[in-house]
C-alpha cells in the first residue's frame, strides 16, 4: 500500500516539528530537578539541579543540599532556605524577597542581579559571591560573612547594613561604605 503525502501537509509536519524543537530550546526548570527541590520528606538533595525560572516561592528549603545548582530567573520568595547549601550555585536575576537564608552558605555563587529585598541574612556566608546589581534593600544582615564577596555594584545596601555585618580586606562594597572586620576566636 503506499502512501501519498500532499505538499501542504508536508509543510504543516515541517512546521510543526520546528515549533517543537524552538520550544525544547527555551530556558526553563528541569521538571524532575523541581520535584527533587520541593521533596520535604528528607532533606531535598538537588546539587547541579536545573531550577531555570522554576517558581518556588513559599518553599521549604531548610538545610537543602544545592550546590552548583542553577536557579537563574526562578521565584523563591518568602521561601525557608535556612541552612542551605548553594555554594558555586548561579542565581542570576533569582528573586529572593523576604526568603530566610539564616546560615546558609552561598559561597562562590554568582547572584548577579538576584534580589534580596527584606530578606533575612542573619549568618549567611557569601564568602567570593559574585554579587553586581543585586538588590539589598531592607535586607536585614546581622552577622553576615561578606569575605572577599564583591558587592560593589549592590543595590540598596546601607551602612547600617554592612555595619551589622563583616567582611575582610577583599570585600568590596559600593563607594563610602565599610565592612567591619569578622573576629575570629
Amino acid at each position: 500500500m503506499s502512501v501519498k503525502y500532499s505538499r501542504a501537509a508536508l509543510a504543516g509536519s515541517a512546521a510543526i516539528a520546528l515549533a517543537a524543537t524552538l520550544a525544547g530550546s527555551a530556558v526553563a526548570a528541569n521538571p524532575k530537578d523541581v520535584a527533587r527541590a520541593r521533596d520535604t520528606s528528607k532533606i531535598a538533595e538537588c546539587t547541579k539541579c536545573d531550577l531555570t525560572n522554576a517558581n518556588m516561592a513559599h518553599g521549604f528549603f531548610q538545610f537543602a543540599n544545592m550546590i552548583g545548582a542553577d536557579l537563574s530567573g526562578a521565584n523563591f520568595d518568602g521561601a525557608n532556605m535556612a541552612g542551605i547549601q548553594l555554594n558555586n550555585a548561579k542565581a542570576v536575576k533569582a528573586s529572593f524577597v523576604y526568603a530566610n537564608f539564616s546560615g546558609a552558605r552561598l559561597d562562590g555563587a554568582d547572584f548577579t542581579g538576584a534580589n534580596f529585598s527584606h530578606a533575612w541574612l542573619n549568618w549567611t556566608w557569601f564568602a567570593g559571591a559574585k554579587l553586581d546589581g543585586a538588590d539589598f534593600t531592607g535586607a536585614r544582615m546581622p552577622g553576615t560573612q561578606l569575605y572577599g564577596a564583591d558587592l560593589s555594584k549592590a543595590i540598596g545596601l546601607t551602612q547600617d547594613q554592612v555595619d551589622k555585618a563583616c567582611g575582610d580586606w577583599s570585600t568590596k562594597l559600593p563607594p563610602g561604605l565599610r565592612v567591619p572586620a569578622c573576629v575570629t576566636f
